[in-house]
């Protein structure tokens, strides 16, 4: 494998994590919620098996996208 696709392909992973980011709210003046999910799509995410499924679905087609290009 080309390390440069792994590293690629390691700092995208690496960019997505668990973590609380402030939600837009739908009304004009009112400050978002803080929620739970991924700060770096901006996803709403509840558990662990919900932030693993949003790797596997939503991030690792991109990347492997990405990689297939490059290769």
């Amino acid at each position: 494998m080309d390390k440069t696709i792994l590293e690629a392909a390691q700092t995208e992973l690496m960019r997505h994590s668990w973590d609380t980011f402030v939600s837009d709210s739908p009304r004009p003046g009112v400050k978002g919620s803080v929620v739970p999910g991924c700060p770096a799509c901006r996803k709403i995410l509840y558990s662990d098996n919900q932030y693993l499924s949003h790797l596997a679905v939503d991030v690792l087609p991109g990347i492997l996208e990405k990689a297939m290009e490059r290769s």
